[in-house]
């Protein structure tokens, strides 16, 4: 029996949020995971280091589920309830702290002058990394309820970027259904182009014979002339890449995954297409202005996708 097929992997957008606390032994750890667009995958840690030892474990848990964006992790340990008066204030950072305001706020304005007067709380001082350690009596979390913990938020993570992923990929089907749709207008407009086209390689052919005795014209250059404004003038090509091209944008779109980067290129591809149907189609005829406002909306629609699919992973 043949294996079943795979489902598709669902898109996913670079934005994303999530945050989850968790508590264990008096001890509350908040993990806090967000992001926006990015080229590659760039990951900011912020970390106490009661738990640095487990970051190499909870980025590879990291890498192997996020392929791209620019991602801030944050991992807060803060004692609650009765282990908050076993936790252990760091005076000498606190003191540092201090100092640091201080110069910092001797060199702001007086208030008054457009600035407000600078203020800070103790619960301000608190919060700042390293002040309010945790007591040998209690213990950082273990590993496990670290990493359980760190794996929801991330699932979470995950399940708002899918989300996102699901609303892009509806809107960039409803964009190539658009870009089909302008471009069949275009393939209708193909037989009338041709024919102003034709008329245009007469012309053309009229003007060469008029300069010169039809005995003194080079048969060969007439049949280089005529191929060349033939070639210059078949859009047939263009037309046929265009739709070769949206197929595989929604084939990618229907697929999933890691489709960012590929429907970003197959974008640049698109947009030579129209910019070559375009240059080809640059006569006053009727069906030529018809095509080249086809073209346009094309470009319109196909600029509006691009700038969708950079959210994209």
């Amino acid at each position: 029996m043949p294996p079943a097929p795979s489902s598709p992997s669902p898109l996913h957008s670079m934005t994303g949020f999530a945050q989850v606390r968790a508590e264990h032994g008096g001890v509350e750890l908040r993990v806090t995971l967000k992001s926006v667009n990015h080229r590659f995958l760039d990951l900011r840690w912020q970390v106490p280091s009661d738990l640095e030892p487990l970051l190499p474990e909870l980025e590879r848990r990291l890498r192997r589920r996020v392929l791209r964006g620019h991602i801030d992790v944050r991992l807060a340990l803060e004692p609650r309830a009765a282990a908050a008066s076993a936790a252990r204030l760091n005076r000498d950072l606190v003191d540092a702290y201090l100092q640091g305001f201080a110069e910092l706020s001797a060199r702001l304005p007086p208030a008054g002058q457009g600035s407000p007067a600078p203020f800070i709380r103790p619960a301000d001082i608190l919060r700042l990394p390293g002040v309010l350690a945790l007591a040998a009596d209690v213990p950082a979390p273990p590993e496990a309820f670290v990493t359980e913990t760190f794996d929801a938020a991330l699932e979470a993570f995950l399940r708002m970027r899918a989300t996102e992923g699901e609303a892009l990929a509806r809107d960039l089907h409803a964009r190539l259904d658009r870009f089909d749709a302008a471009r069949a207008a275009l393939a209708a407009l193909r037989a009338p182009l041709e024919a102003a086209l034709l008329d245009r390689l007469r012309r053309r052919l009229q003007e060469i014979l008029s300069g010169a005795a039809a005995a003194v014209v080079d048969p060969a250059r007439l049949a280089q002339e005529a191929a060349l404004l033939a070639e210059r003038s078949d859009v047939s090509e263009e037309l046929a890449r265009i739709e070769a091209h949206t197929a595989q944008a929604r084939a990618l779109l229907v697929a999933g995954g890691e489709a960012g980067k590929k429907l970003d290129f197959l974008t640049q591809e698109l947009n030579r297409e129209v910019n070559t149907l375009l240059s080809k189609t640059a006569s006053a005829a009727p069906a030529a202005l018809a095509t080249t406002d086809g073209g346009l909306q094309l470009k319109a629609e196909l600029e509006k996708f691009r700038e969708q699919i950079q959210n994209l992973e």
